[in-house]
C-alpha cells in the first residue's frame, strides 16, 4: 500500500503532500472574506437580471450565486421541485462493482468500498454534489489522510461564490484570491468539481437557476400585484356619509372611523351619519392565480420534467408528479458517476495501488418498478425450463444483499408435498416409487396418471414396477449400444432406418423379453385376483 516513488499532478509537478492534508478554500489562504449577507433579490428588475446574467455569461458569476441561493429560500415551489430533481439521485445506492473476477480487481473494489463510499465521511458528497444542478457547478474540497495509504478522509461543500472562470477559456475553475484578478489554479486532487451536463456549451451558462431566475422574477411581481388587489377588493369599500351641516371636526371623526373599520372592524360615528359597506362586484383575483399557476408549471417542466404544482386527486397521481422523468434521474446519475470516477476513484487507486489497465466501476442503478409476483413467476417458470439466470441479478431487482459468508439465513419451510423425483427412471420417491416427471420423459404419460395422487400409500402394482425397474440397465446396455454405434455409422435417417432393420434379428432381447414375460404374468395375475 505504500507510495515509495514521487507522485505528480496532472501537471506533471510533483504533488505536495502537505496540501492535501490542509484546507485551502478558507480565508487564511485566499484572503476573501466571505460575504454571506450579500443580497440580490430585494428589488429585483428586468433591467438589474438582465445585467446579472449578462455578468455571469463572461466568468463573473458572483451576483448570479447569490441570486440562485436566494430564490431557493423565497420560492417554495422552486425549492420544491428541485429538491425532488435532487432526491430522485441522492436516494439511489452507490455501488462499486470490480473491473473483473480476478482477487486483485476484487480487493481494488472492496478497498474503496471499505475505506471510502461507506464511511460516514462521504455520506453526504453526493448531496453537496447535486447544488450543481442549480448553479451549474458545485465544488467539494476533500482533505487526505497520506499515512499507509493515500485516501481522502474528509469532504467539505464549498460555496460556489469561493471560484471563479479563466478568463481566456471560462472553463478552467479557479480558487477566487484576493488581488489575483484570473484567480489561482486549484491544486491537484484537492477539489471534487461536479459540473452536470444540463445543455452543451460554457459550464457559467448552465444551471438551472439560469432558466428559472425569468420565472422567480415574473411571479414576484404576480405576487406582488395579486396582494394589492387583495388589500383593495378583498374587502368590502367603506363609505362614510356627513349631512350638509357637518363640519370639518365632524367629517375628520367620519373618515377616522371608516379608516378603524377597515382595521380594527369596530367605529363611532356621530348621530346623522352613516356608515355603508359596500361590496365590490365584477372584480376577480382569479388571473393572478392562473399566472401563479402557469409559472410553477414550466418551473416543474424544466427540473422534473414534468408538468404539475405538486398537487394531485389521489396518491397515484401525487407519486406521479413528485417522481423525476426517468431519464433525467438516469441523466444525472451517470454525470455523478464520471464526476467520482475521474476525480477520486482513480487517483486513489493509482495512490494505493498504481495504475491499472481496467478500474472499478461506480455506478448508481435505478431499480424499475416491477409487479415481483408476476415477474418472479415468469422467472421460475423459464429457470424450470433451464434459462441459466444469475443470482446477483435476483437480488438487484428484488432490492436484496447478496448475503456475506457466514451470516445467518433464512431456509424454506417445510411443505406437507413431497418433491417428484427429477429423473423419469431415478430414484422412487416416497409417495409413489416409479412416478416419473413428464417435463423429461412426455411419453411417460399413462404411467403417470396411473400414479397414486400425492398422499397416498403406495399399491402392490407400484411395488412391483418399482422392483422391475431396478437393474434394467444391465438388461438394456447392449441393446443400446448397438442401436447407438448404428446411429453413429449413419450418415442420414435412411441409413439409420436400414441399419435398425438389419439390427433387430440380431438385437440380445431375449434377456428383456423373459423379464417382460414374467412381470406381464405376474400383473395379469393380480388383476384376476382382483388387485389394484
Amino acid at each position: 500500500m505504500a507510495t515509495p516513488y514521487k507522485i505528480l499532478g496532472p501537471d506533471g509537478q510533483p504533488i505536495q503532500r502537505a496540501v492535501l492534508s490542509q484546507e485551502r478554500a478558507v480565508p487564511s489562504v485566499t484572503g476573501v472574506r466571505h460575504q454571506f449577507d450579500d443580497f440580490v433579490a430585494p428589488g429585483l428588475t428586468p433591467g438589474r437580471l438582465a445585467a446579472t446574467l449578462r455578468d455571469a455569461a463572461i466568468g463573473e458569476m458572483y451576483d448570479f450565486l447569490t441570486l440562485a441561493e436566494e430564490i431557493e429560500e423565497r420560492e417554495p415551489h422552486y425549492r420544491y421541485v428541485l429538491e425532488t430533481r435532487k432526491n430522485g439521485v441522492t436516494s439511489l445506492n452507490l455501488q462499486v462493482d470490480p473491473a473483473s473476477e480476478s482477487a486483485r480487481d476484487i480487493e481494488i473494489a472492496d478497498f474503496l468500498r471499505n475505506e471510502i463510499i461507506e464511511t460516514p465521511a462521504f455520506g453526504q458528497v453526493i448531496d453537496m454534489l447535486v447544488d450543481g444542478l442549480a448553479k451549474g457547478y458545485s465544488a467539494v474540497e476533500m482533505v487526505w489522510e497520506t499515512g499507509s495509504a493515500w485516501l481522502p478522509r474528509q469532504f467539505i461543500w464549498r460555496d460556489p461564490r469561493l471560484f471563479q472562470f479563466d478568463r481566456e477559456t471560462r472553463r478552467e475553475f479557479r480558487l477566487r484570491v484576493q488581488g489575483e484578478p484570473d484567480g489561482r489554479p486549484l491544486e491537484p486532487l484537492k477539489y471534487l468539481v461536479h459540473v452536470p451536463l444540463l445543455k452543451m456549451g460554457l459550464p457559467a451558462r448552465n444551471g438551472l437557476a439560469r432558466v428559472a431566475v425569468w420565472s422567480f422574477m415574473l411571479k414576484s411581481f404576480n405576487l406582488r400585484d395579486w396582494a394589492q388587489f387583495l388589500e383593495i377588493y378583498g374587502m368590502p369599500m367603506r363609505l362614510g356619509k356627513y349631512g350638509p351641516g357637518s363640519s370639518s371636526d365632524d367629517r375628520a371623526v367620519l373618515l377616522a372611523a371608516v379608516r378603524n373599520l377597515g382595521r380594527d372592524a369596530a367605529a363611532i360615528v356621530p348621530m346623522g351619519m352613516e356608515l355603508e359597506l359596500v361590496e365590490a362586484k365584477g372584480f376577480s383575483d382569479k388571473p393572478f392565480e392562473t399566472s401563479a399557476r402557469y409559472l410553477d408549471e414550466q418551473l416543474a417542466k424544466l427540473i422534473i420534467g414534468k408538468p404539475g404544482d405538486g398537487i394531485a386527486s389521489s396518491r397515484a397521481g401525487e407519486e406521479t408528479l413528485d417522481k423525476v422523468r426517468i431519464d433525467i434521474k438516469r441523466s444525472d446519475a451517470r454525470d455523478l458517476a464520471l464526476t467520482l470516477m475521474g476525480q477520486m476513484i482513480r487517483p486513489v487507486v493509482d495512490l494505493n495501488f498504481g495504475p491499472q489497465k481496467l478500474y472499478p466501476r461506480v455506478h448508481m442503478p435505478i431499480p424499475e418498478r416491477k409487479d415481483l409476483q408476476v415477474w418472479s413467476d415468469a422467472v421460475g417458470q423459464l429457470v424450470d425450463r433451464g434459462l441459466e439466470v444469475e443470482q446477483s441479478q435476483i437480488y438487484d431487482v428484488l432490492g436484496l444483499k447478496e448475503p456475506d459468508n457466514g451470516a445467518k439465513l433464512l431456509k424454506p419451510g417445510k411443505s406437507d408435498i413431497k418433491a417428484t423425483p427429477p429423473s423419469p427412471i431415478g430414484e422412487a420417491s416416497a409417495i409413489s416409487p416409479y412416478r416419473l416427471d413428464p417435463r423429461q420423459c412426455p411419453s411417460c404419460g399413462p404411467a403417470r396418471l396411473a400414479a397414486d395422487a400425492p398422499g397416498d400409500e403406495a399399491s402392490e402394482a407400484d411395488l412391483q414396477i418399482a422392483e422391475a425397474l431396478e437393474g434394467w440397465e444391465p438388461t438394456m446396455a447392449p441393446i443400446v449400444a448397438a442401436i447407438r454405434a448404428a446411429a453413429d455409422e449413419a450418415d442420414s435417417y435412411e441409413a439409420f432406418q436400414a441399419s435398425l432393420d438389419r439390427l433387430a434379428p440380431g438385437l440380445p432381447v431375449k434377456r428383456l423379453a423373459r423379464r417382460l414375460g414374467i412381470e406381464t404374468l405376474i400383473a395379469r395375475g393380480r388383476g384376476d385376483a382382483g388387485d389394484e
